[in-house]
């Protein structure tokens, strides 16, 4: 079903440890299926995110705002402002913020639903 999504109206969830919070824009609460989309409001300064892998899903990350580090595979790279990071399935990555200011990512998954796994590595 369409949908038109009010980035300010949307659903907030908090993050474990006081990371920040992900703004929830597309996924299967309102019938996507195949793919997910969310807003990263990662807080300066904030805990690291644990590195991790999908098994199925490729990530796609547009940040926003700010400045953040990303570690794909043990390699550390510094993201900015105006940059689009793909992230195929199975690469294993951890994103943090790591500067004062804020840090926010558009977050993009497929597949979604049913096929998406988290895996802790």
């Amino acid at each position: 079903m369409f949908k038109i999504i009010d980035i300010d109206k949307a659903p907030v969830k908090q993050m474990e440890n006081g990371r920040g919070e992900t703004v929830r824009l597309v996924n299967d609460q309102i019938g996507a299926e195949k793919i997910d989309l969310h807003l990263n409001r990662l807080a300066p300064g904030g805990p690291n995110g644990n590195i991790h892998r999908h098994s199925k899903a490729d990530n796609v990350y547009i940040v926003q705002r700010g400045e953040g580090r990303l570690i794909l595979e043990g390699e550390t790279h510094t993201v900015r402002e105006g940059q689009v990071i793909y992230i195929p399935a199975g690469l294993r990555h951890s994103l943090s913020n790591v500067s004062s200011e804020p840090f926010e990512i558009f977050e993009i998954y497929a597949p979604a639903g049913a096929d998406f796994d988290f895996i802790i590595d």
